[in-house]
This record gives structure tokens, sequence and C-alpha cells, in this order.
């Protein structure tokens, strides 16, 4: 089975704070989206996290590297989609060398690391990008970035962010329910034709 979730945002304050997060603290986080992912996905699965696994800034640079580290503690194999935070670790530590970012998420236990990625599930072709502005017209996306902001349906795919699912993973039989409830309700509704 293949899970997707993104914004974890480990290391972050700010994001508990900002989006209201119920943890007291990073490590609070931390530890209940670990669990939750570890409740559901077992050693043969995959989890793509779409963007954002760490939070970084430059004053963060030390507490990003080590959080990247926290995959060793999900069972599942983890392929991260680089999000905006990672595309800045790659820009500001790695000096735009996403291969040598690559090599060291690789040598603490994530199992790929891309830029975006392109799966099918249940018939459909999906692209996996971390900024919903980079979706491409002729496929489904699984997206994170706004957290809870835009909310799940947008008319070219699906907000997966951790902070709309009870900061569990969503499945691929949850992906076909959002697909059905899109192609039955929300690609009909009048009020939804804006998004």
């Amino acid at each position: 089975m293949r899970y997707f979730t993104s914004d974890l945002h480990f290391g972050s304050m700010d994001t508990i704070q900002f989006d209201n997060r119920p943890f007291h603290s990073t490590l609070e986080m931390e530890e209940t989206i670990i669990a939750n992912i570890n409740s559901v996905a077992s050693a043969d699965d995959i989890v793509y996290v779409i963007g954002d696994f760490v939070d970084y800034h430059e004053s963060t640079m030390d507490v990003s590297l080590e959080k990247l580290a926290l995959v060793k503690d999900i069972v599942a194999k983890v392929i991260l989609i680089l999000g905006n935070n990672e595309e800045r670790i790659v820009k500001n530590i790695y000096s735009g060398d996403f291969e040598k970012f690559e090599k060291y998420c690789l040598s603490l236990g994530f199992h790929a690391v891309r830029k975006t990625d392109d799966i099918e599930i249940s018939n459909t072709e999906f692209h996996l990008t971390h900024k919903p502005k980079n979706h491409v017209q002729h496929k489904l996306n699984l997206f994170g970035h706004s957290h809870k902001a835009m909310g799940i349906y947008k008319s070219f795919g699906f907000n997966i962010g951790c902070d709309l699912n009870n900061y569990y993973p969503y499945s691929e039989d949850d992906i076909v329910s959002l697909l059905s409830k899109k192609s039955k309700y929300w690609d009909h509704d009048e009020n939804l034709k804006l998004v």
C-alpha cells in the first residue's frame, strides 16, 4: 500500500503556533505524527511525504538537518518529494547540488528523494508536487504547501497535508474515495466552480 502526506514540518514550533496544531512541543508533534504513520503503514508500504518533512530557515539550519534523521523512526519506506523547505536546504547548505542532498537523505534512511513524481492510483494518473501552483494540467495532482488554507479539494487535485487528516497519512484507498467524491459531487457543485 502507498500512503501520502505533506507538511510535517518537524522541528517547527512556528508551524504549531501558526496552524494551531494541538501540540505543546515539537517533540510531541513529531512523536504523534510518526506514531500515526506507523499505526497504518508497515515495512512493506511506501509513504510519500510530498514536501516539508522539516522546517528550514537559516536560523534553524542545524535543527533541520537533525530532524531529517527522524525518518529512521518511520517503519515504512519513505519517499521524499522536495518541498520549499527542502529546496532551501539544497540551495543554502548544498549550494544547489540536489544529488548531494539526495545522497545525504539516503544515508539517513529515506527510500528515495525526488523533485516531483508521477504515479497511478486506480487507473488515474497523479502528479506529485509540493506547491499547488506547480500542478500539471493533464493529470490530477497530489500536493501540499497550503496546510489547511486551501482545503482538500481543487479541480486539479487534492491537498494531502497532514493538518487535513488529523496528522495521519492518506492511503491509496482514501485517494480512491476522494476521486469518487470529486467526480460525483465536487466537480458538479456550482459553489466550487471557482476553485
